[in-house]
């Protein structure tokens, strides 16, 4: 049986320029600091890790908002990140959500494709699929 050629096609894929990706930034603040709330303080002694601080930062086209641990005493390294949501930019104002999985990588979320700023920050903060641990 002969093996079918996959048809390629192009596709428009909206990148954000710098003026844009710092408009955003600066739109996601807010939520950054609203998230920053719920960080409990630092237990003494550690024992497990304890996440200590929440940031966002840009990679391409897309928007990370992380959270960054303090390892317990038990750990080879003495913090790491993880992620709570990446946004990817689809086009004026409009955004694809993805969470981070268990598995340390991004799954999108289809309630969430192609969404508003407004949207994607409600999600963010009332959805337990974002929450700071």
């Amino acid at each position: 049986m002969a093996k079918k050629k996959r048809q390629m096609a192009w596709v428009y894929s909206p990148t954000a320029d710098k003026r844009q990706k710092d408009v955003i930034s600066k739109q996601f603040e807010p939520v950054v600091e609203q998230l920053k709330k719920h960080l409990q303080p630092l237990p003494e002694p550690q024992v497990c890790n304890h996440c200590i601080d929440v940031f966002s930062k840009w990679r391409g086209n897309y928007f990370y908002i992380m959270q960054k641990y303090k390892v317990g005493e038990n750990g080879y390294k003495d913090f790491f990140d993880a992620g709570i949501a990446r946004l990817e930019y689809y086009g004026e104002n409009r955004f694809n959500l993805s969470y981070f999985r268990h598995t340390r990588k991004w799954k999108p979320l289809f309630m969430y494709r192609d969404i508003s700023f407004e949207a994607a920050k409600k999600a963010i903060l009332e959805d337990p699929m974002f929450e700071v641990f």
